[in-house]
């Protein structure tokens, strides 16, 4: 396949009203006997599509609960939304992700997170826009507050682009997914599309729904509303006046797999390892066990300066992101004394630990 079909991304309309999603999924039911979200829409949405929304134009937010169509006899594969629904002999139904959203949202406990996840893991041009950030990037305001971001730039490796407006004549949203298709695809698509038995060719390339290029349309309206869940998840931090930085401690704590879908490379891994070893060597007995709580504490202290949860749940992100992200992996473990602390995830048998770093 040479080209992926991309959809303008439509996401809640109003950008605080992170539930929006949730709360029209929860009227839905797992299996459903609409077969586009127009029949959803007047089915279990209650919307007159006959007379006053008949192309769905004041409920263009449905579209980005979709997952994508393909047409095997022409080979096109269009990615449409974040993959809350999926056909199933021709029906739309809820996918896991859509189900697991509904009974959190319903219970009131981390839906928020899991919606972020999705869309981390299902949405090219908020991973581009991640991808970036994790690996070294980093939002330039020219002043201005997130309610008005179409005027932030990113910028990596002392390039400049300008990923929320709808100016082609600069380094734009589509510049990014023609330079890190990879990573705006991702693994959960790739996965996909071999489940479909579909190759890509070396050349391959996000192309629109219906245009050479994926739409510009509105972009600066729908990015808003995932970035404004993320910084109100605390993902953004003001690094200095002017620059916005990733919080990644906090987005590794609150999304434990990040590392499984995204491709990271850390710029302070290096030392933080040698700080690791250095502790290590320091602190091990002749067997090689060292005990993991004092060990992480010197790392908190030297490499974490802003983190406020505690020593514990430092231990627990760093050793879970650490193995996530192929650092190390936990060789042997065994229960040691009180003063050695609570151990991995409050478990005695990991108060001791025997780690293989593999850098």
């Amino acid at each position: 396949m040479k080209h992926i079909r991309l959809s303008i991304e439509r996401f809640w309309m109003e950008p605080g009203n992170f539930e929006l999603w949730c709360e029209l999924l929860s009227r839905i039911p797992k299996q459903t006997k609409a077969k586009s979200m127009k029949e959803i829409a007047a089915l279990y949405l209650n919307k007159d599509v006959i007379n006053k929304d008949k192309k769905l134009d004041y409920s263009k937010e449905l579209f980005g609960l979709l997952g994508y169509e393909y047409f095997k006899r022409t080979t096109q594969f269009e990615i449409k939304g974040a993959f809350f629904f999926e056909r199933v002999d021709k029906y739309l139904d809820l996918t896991e992700d859509g189900q697991k959203l509904v009974s959190s949202y319903r219970i009131g406990d981390g839906w928020e997170l899991l919606l972020a996840r999705q869309l981390l893991r299902f949405s090219p041009r908020v991973r581009v826009i991640i991808h970036l950030l994790l690996n070294g990037g980093h939002f330039i305001t020219n002043g201005a507050s997130l309610q008005y971001f179409g005027k932030w730039q990113l910028k990596m490796d002392n390039v400049l682009y300008h990923p929320f407006t709808s100016n082609p004549q600069k380094n734009d949203m589509n510049r990014l997914l023609k330079q890190f298709k990879v990573e705006a695809l991702g693994i959960e698509w790739m996965k996909i599309l071999q489940d479909k038995e579909i190759e890509l060719e070396e050349g391959w390339s996000f192309i629109g729904a219906g245009g050479k290029e994926p739409a510009l349309t509105n972009l600066t309206a729908f990015m808003r509303a995932p970035m404004q869940l993320f910084d109100y998840l605390d993902w953004f931090i003001e690094a200095s006046e002017g620059r916005v930085t990733l919080n990644q401690e906090k987005m590794f704590h609150d999304i434990c797999d990040l590392g499984l879908f995204f491709n990271i490379t850390p710029l302070e891994a290096v030392d933080e390892l040698h700080t690791l070893k250095e502790t290590m060597d320091f602190l091990c007995d002749d067997r090689g066990f060292f005990p993991l709580e004092p060990a992480l504490e010197q790392l908190l202290i030297k490499h974490y300066p802003t983190w406020e949860k505690g020593l514990s749940q430092f231990v627990d992100y760093y050793v879970t992101t650490g193995i996530n992200k192929g650092l190390f992996t936990i060789v042997s473990c065994e229960s040691g004394q009180p003063r050695h602390g609570r151990g991995y995830l409050g478990k005695r048998e990991y108060q001791l630990i025997k780690l293989d770093i593999h850098q």
